[in-house]
C-alpha cells in the first residue's frame, strides 16, 4: 500500500470516536490506524468495534482509545508475503499491518486488495414502487429511485454497492412508473447482476411487496428502501445477521439532535440538576433489514402492510431481532433537501 493511501487511514491518541468514522469513510478501508507522533502503532479501530462501542453506550464524542482494539496483532517488516496471506486466512483478518522492529507503522496488508467479493446467493428485495410526493414536480415523470444523483439514478448506485459486495440476484418492486424502471435496468446484465421484477398492482406498503417475492426469498435476503444512499459495508451486515442467528436485522443509525433549552432535571417536584442545551440521540430505522424467510409467513397476501408492523409482530412472537448500527455515510433522500444535499455529497463518497 502505498504511503497517502496508509496515512489515511491513521489518527491521533486523541482523535474522537466520531473522527475515526471519518476516517473510516474517507478512506475505505474498514478501518482507522491510532498512532502517535512518530507514527508507532498503539491501536487499531474497524467498523465493527465501533459499532460495539456505540451499543454499549459510548458517547461518539469520546476519545477513540475508548472503543480501539489495543491486542491486534501485526507482521514485521519483511515478512515474506504468503505467510502473511496464510496468516490473514488462517485468522479471517481483513486487515494486518507491517511494522518495524519497534513498532512503527510501515504499511498494511488488505484481504480485499487480494481477493474479490465472493459471489453471494442471497437475494436483494429493492423498493422502487412509492409515489415519492414529497419530491414533486421532480417525480412527476419518474419513480423516485430513478431520480439521478451524481451522473445516474439513485437505484442504479444502490444496484453497484450490492455487486460490490458480491450480492447480483436483484428483484425489485414496482408500481408507480414501472415503466421507466424496468426500461432503463432491463434485466441487469450490464450492470453484472441479473434483475427480476416484482410487480404490484396496487400499493402494499414497505412490507408488502416481500410476499410477492416468496419464490425467490428461499435463504437468509435484503430489503432495502430504493431512495437511499449508503456506502454501508452491505457484506458485513449480511454476516452480522447470520453469525448472530438473528431473525431479522435492522440497520440502524444515530440521529442526535439539540434541544435549544436548557432542560431541568427533577426528583418529583425537586430540581436536581440543569442541562444547558444538551444533545440527545436516538437509534433511527435507516430502511435497510436482513431477513430470514419464515419472516415471509407474517406478512398477508395482497394487503398494504408496512414495515413497522412486521418489526412489532416479529417482537411479540419472540423472534430474535438484532440492531447493525451504520457509521458510514446514509442518506435517505425524503424531501428537496436531502436530494440536493445528496447530489452535492455524491462524487466525495461514491467517487
Amino acid at each position: 500500500m502505498d504511503i497517502e493511501r496508509l496515512k489515511k487511514a491513521c489518527i491521533s491518541t486523541n482523535a474522537t470516536i466520531r473522527e475515526a468514522i471519518e476516517v473510516i469513510d474517507k478512506s475505505a478501508l474498514e478501518i482507522a490506524l491510532v498512532v502517535d507522533d512518530e507514527f508507532k502503532l498503539l491501536g487499531m479501530a474497524t467498523d465493527g468495534d465501533i459499532r460495539r462501542a456505540i451499543l454499549r453506550g459510548a458517547d461518539i464524542n469520546a476519545c477513540i482509545e475508548t472503543a480501539m482494539n489495543k491486542n491486534y496483532t501485526v507482521i514485521m517488516e519483511g515478512t515474506p508475503y504468503d505467510t502473511a496471506l496464510r496468516l490473514m486466512s488462517e485468522r479471517s483478518f481483513k486487515h494486518i499491518p507491517v511494522t518495524d522492529a519497534q513498532g512503527h507503522l510501515k504499511d498494511m496488508i488488505l484481504w480485499q486488495d487480494i481477493i474479490k467479493p465472493r459471489k453471494k446467493t442471497n437475494f436483494v428485495l429493492l423498493l422502487a414502487g412509492g409515489l415519492g410526493t414529497r419530491l414533486r414536480p421532480l417525480t412527476e415523470d419518474v419513480p423516485k429511485p430513478m431520480l439521478k444523483v451524481g451522473d445516474k439514478p439513485i437505484i442504479e448506485t444502490i444496484i453497484e454497492q450490492f455487486k460490490q459486495n458480491g450480492f447480483t440476484n436483484i428483484l425489485i418492486s414496482v408500481n408507480y412508473k414501472a415503466d421507466v424502471v424496468e426500461g432503463y435496468l432491463k434485466d441487469g446484465r450490464h450492470l453484472g447482476v441479473d434483475i427480476h421484477y416484482i410487480k404490484e398492482t396496487k400499493r402494499l406498503g414497505t412490507a408488502g411487496p416481500i410476499r410477492l417475492a416468496k419464490e425467490y426469498l428461499v435463504e437468509p435476503f435484503f430489503v432495502m428502501n430504493g431512495d437511499l444512499l449508503t456506502n454501508l459495508n452491505l457484506a458485513n451486515m449480511m454476516d452480522f445477521h447470520m453469525k448472530n442467528g438473528f431473525d431479522l436485522t435492522i440497520a440502524t443509525k444515530k440521529y442526535e439532535m439539540q434541544i435549544p433549552y436548557g432542560v431541568v432535571r427533577m426528583d418529583d417536584i425537586a430540581v436536581t440538576g440543569m442541562d444547558e442545551k444538551p444533545i440527545i440521540g436516538y437509534f433511527i430505522n435507516a430502511g435497510i433489514y436482513c431477513l430470514n424467510p419464515k419472516l415471509i409467513d407474517y406478512i398477508p397476501e395482497n394487503e398494504y402492510y408496512d414495515f413497522n408492523v412486521l418489526i412489532n409482530q416479529a417482537i411479540d412472537n419472540n423472534l430474535s431481532i438484532g440492531s447493525f448500527p451504520i457509521t458510514e455515510y446514509w442518506m435517505d433522500i425524503g424531501q428537496m433537501a436531502d436530494y440536493q444535499k445528496a447530489a452535492n455529497d455524491y462524487y466525495n463518497i461514491f467517487g
